[in-house]
């Protein structure tokens, strides 16, 4: 149906961002989604989830790993993929709302992997399945996978508070020929310190942005979550609680704004400049 892509700069980022994203968007919402790993399996946005490697041979009756996008792209090789298939080579996270495609066992580069005809096939295929397909990119280069994307598509950028790292992305998104023009965008800020000269609304009218921005503040439990490869008993444990810790109440509320303005967006306007509200702590 829609792809969402979650980028960084190479600085770090948009995997925690990403399966925030796509648990927050599991418990809190009617969708099915699918998380996609194209880098090496164990990494980047499976790092928050418990390892399932043995537990899916067994499931598949087979002695080699025989899921995720190692299988997904030997059936796009061989011709054999279908809509079908996709869901029989994934992993349900939370039953029906949330599954994951883990990366292959050996690592390869994610840029080729991207731009081959194999991984547009799968993507085509899991969009006939699935409402939403979250894809997690890191590196300037990743960026030109942009002109893949679709109108109905949506680009996450998640940037740090930093003025280096800024000054480049909206010089790139503001270029009269950028390849982001035709797909919305939402600025990520992660790690977000409300404190910071480098607020929201300073950002904003720094770079004279219009894009809608939400700031993710740092949460210490998330984190541990992450490194303990738990982040999905973190939102559950969280997802009735109210008023019961201001850090953690910021952290979950901005992460529920997230998924609002992506899943949202078939009622915005397909030009990036979606409204200029910032959220965030």
């Amino acid at each position: 149906m829609s792809k969402v892509v979650f980028w960084d700069s190479g600085c770090g980022g948009s995997a925690e961002v990403a399966a925030a994203f796509g648990v927050s968007a599991g418990l809190h919402d009617r969708h099915h989604l699918l998380l996609t790993n194209c880098g090496q399996s164990g990494t980047g946005i499976e790092e928050g989830f418990p390892p399932r490697y043995e537990e899916m041979e067994d499931y598949f009756h087979s002695p080699v790993r025989d899921h995720g996008m190692e299988a997904l792209l030997r059936l796009a090789e061989s011709e054999r993929l279908s809509k079908a298939a996709i869901a029989d080579y994934t992993y349900p996270l939370l039953q029906g709302r949330l599954d994951i495609a883990f990366g292959p066992k050996f690592g390869s580069d994610p840029w080729e992997l991207i731009q081959s005809k194999e991984f547009a096939a799968i993507i085509q295929m899991a969009e006939q399945q699935y409402d939403f397909v979250v894809l997690q990119l890191s590196g300037s280069s990743a960026l030109s996978y942009t002109a893949m994307l679709h109108p109905d598509d949506v680009i996450v950028a998640v940037l740090r508070q930093n003025r280096v790292e800024m000054d480049a992305f909206f010089k790139k998104i503001n270029t009269a020929n950028s390849l982001l023009h035709p797909v919305p965008i939402v600025a990520v800020i992660h790690q977000y310190d409300a404190l910071s000269k480098w607020s929201l609304q300073n950002i904003k009218r720094r770079y004279h942005s219009q894009i809608p921005m939400i700031g993710i503040p740092y949460h210490t439990e998330f984190n541990d979550a992450w490194n303990g490869q738990d982040i999905i008993s973190f939102f559950r444990r969280y997802r009735l609680l109210k008023g019961r810790g201001y850090e953690r109440e910021q952290f979950l509320f901005s992460c529920k704004e997230l998924v609002r303005f992506v899943l949202g967006k078939k009622e915005q306007s397909n030009h990036p400049v979606m409204n200029g509200k910032e959220k965030g702590a």
